[in-house]
């Protein structure tokens, strides 16, 4: 047997029952109380997504030195309750800081000490005093609001007018997290070489060499706060590339260990003789309903699902949609958008699942992290937990996943029982043992002289002679098995979309054949790009996905 972990982590409900923030809360193995606490901050953007791992990973090394970590999601990010579209995005991102404050207090820390990442770093730094903290870990921190926010608008999208929102104003949209005037003036107002009082009596700053901070030093010690500053290089490789090829930065994640040290062994006695029991469940008002969701494990390998019930008043319907990671993201799926589409089908009566994979999010790792786009091990554990789900009742089991989760959901298939697949933007083209690309765009690049010869082979039909003498290629053997196996597969593209291409270059007359039994079909939906950053297109997508779930129940 291996050895036993020096810590435990699991899921934590915490704040008011009315609005939920969900957290990871990692405490050591042992009997003494945890009587230091640490709060971890994540970035606001995409990088929240890119440096998952690395902040796990930090919380994880703290664990092991005797604190109790909560690593939080903000007020309508990740996981919590909220939307982004609502009103007061800043100050509820920081009262989230507090509550999460408030929550490990009352798990019996007696010292605080809060960490953030970027604008998390930002934020932290203007709410430590009001929350007194004990120290501060302010890494890479956004400095200027207002520079970060011009970034954002270069980066972003503008949010056209539409029949839900006619009056968007100057609303940006960056990778699927809204920005609305009100929200960009509010980060914009940050300024921390302005700070206006000391954040705690000990602060450490972890600077990028390419990004000096010299003023926020300086104003530090104004303010009087012992600050120790460390000047590392590394942490680009957790913040400035997609999270399908970011890596653990592990010097600066041990810099800032060694700076916190080892936790005080307790005495044994919490700051509170009854801590607060985890909350199992939470109720999440969505969209004008409240749907619940519950984190469980599933499966023999206890594989993290954030599983989604619908409210009480809407009969559960007998499909369960379990939605599989997308590349190497989390299981709030890219720009939160598996969480908006979750709660959106519990309001209709499906029950649901974000599943992360071994490797993924917050699942074990059992030897494979960090999770990369597909890799083999996700086929068996998407069978597994299909599995686990009938036996825990659900009649139907649905996956669905982006790219890579698509892909691997479509494989899954191959090889067992699946109800049906929701393949959103698969690259059907890709095989094992081919490049993998960290970001989209260099995929497209990489296949610029394969589209043009598929094109062309397409203008002078060479692929449909082919196919016409039984000549297929990985995907067209592909799509012909799962239609002689009757697989139900939807095969939803972003308009323009390079798997869709793919198709109807290189086996336009495969498809259209395996098309005609009905068992697969495919759709389109105008204006949504590859990973559904277009947040005010989702709901296209949703109405695409309810149309099919709606068909199912008719299909014996």
């Amino acid at each position: 047997m291996g050895m036993q972990p020096a810590f435990t982590t699991h899921a934590r409900w915490f704040g008011p029952s009315e609005r939920p923030l969900l957290g990871w809360w990692s405490e050591p193995n042992r009997a003494r109380a945890c009587t230091s606490g640490v709060v971890i901050a994540p970035p606001i953007g995409y990088e929240y997504w890119s440096a998952h791992r690395t902040l796990r990973t930090l919380a994880e090394r703290l664990a092991e030195r005797g604190h109790g970590v909560l690593r939080m999601d903000y007020d309508g990010l990740g996981d919590s309750a909220g939307d982004r579209w609502d009103d007061g995005r800043v100050p509820a991102w920081k009262a989230s800081i507090a509550r999460a404050v408030d929550e490990v207090r009352a798990l019996g820390a007696q010292t605080i000490t809060l960490i953030g990442l970027r604008m998390g770093a930002s934020l932290v730094m203007t709410e430590a005093k009001k929350v007194g903290a004990d120290a501060v870990v302010a890494w890479v921190p956004v400095t200027s609001g207002k520079r970060f926010m011009k970034e954002l608008r270069m980066l972003g999208l503008a949010v056209p007018a539409t029949e839900e929102r006619p009056e968007p104003g100057n609303t940006i949209v960056y990778a699927g997290t809204v920005f609305s005037p009100e929200t960009s003036t509010a980060m914009g107002a940050i300024d921390l070489d302005k700070l206006g009082e000391k954040p705690a009596a000990r602060v450490l700053v972890v600077a990028r060499p390419d990004r000096p901070v010299d003023k926020l030093i300086a104003r530090l010690g104004e303010l009087g706060a012992e600050t120790t500053v460390e000047t590392l290089p590394g942490v680009e490789t957790a913040l400035d590339i997609p999270a399908e090829g970011a890596t653990v930065p592990h010097t600066i994640v041990e810099a800032i260990s060694d700076w916190i040290g080892d936790a005080p062994r307790g005495n044994g006695v919490s700051a509170h003789a009854t801590p607060p029991a985890a909350r199992s469940a939470a109720q999440i008002k969505w969209n004008g309903g409240a749907v619940t969701e519950e984190v469980r494990r599933l499966g023999d390998r206890g594989l993290i699902g954030v599983c989604g019930r619908p409210p009480s008043t809407v009969p559960a319907k007998d499909t369960c949609v379990v939605f599989l990671n997308s590349g190497s993201e989390p299981h709030t799926g890219p720009g939160r958008c598996w969480v908006e589409y979750t709660r959106e089908l519990n309001l209709r009566g499906w029950p649901t699942v974000r599943l992360d994979f071994s490797g993924w999010g917050e699942s074990p790792d059992h030897g494979h992290a960090p999770g990369r786009p597909y890799d083999a091990h996700c086929i068996e554990e998407a069978i597994a937990v299909t599995d686990a789900l009938r036996e825990a009742g659900h009649r139907r089991v649905v996956l669905a996943g982006l790219c890579a989760g698509a892909w691997i959901g479509m494989r899954a298939a191959l090889h067992a029982r699946i109800d049906a697949v929701i393949a959103i933007n698969p690259q059907l083209y890709w095989k094992p043992g081919e490049p993998l690309d960290v970001r989209i765009i260099d995929t497209l690049k990489r296949r610029e002289p394969v589209r043009e010869r598929e094109a062309k082979g397409k203008k002078y039909r060479v692929w449909d002679a082919l196919d016409l003498i039984g000549v297929h290629n990985y995907a067209g053997r592909w799509l012909t098995r799962l239609d002689k196996q009757r697989q139900h597969v939807l095969l939803l593209f972003a308009a323009g979309d390079e798997g869709r291409i793919f198709l109807e270059n290189r086996l336009a007359r495969r498809l259209d054949r395996v098309m005609r039994a009905g068992t697969i079909q495919m759709v389109e939906v105008d204006d949504v790009d590859h990973q559904m950053y277009r947040e005010w297109r989702r709901g296209d997508v949703v109405a695409r996905m309810v149309e099919y779930l709606d068909d199912l129940p008719h299909v014996t």
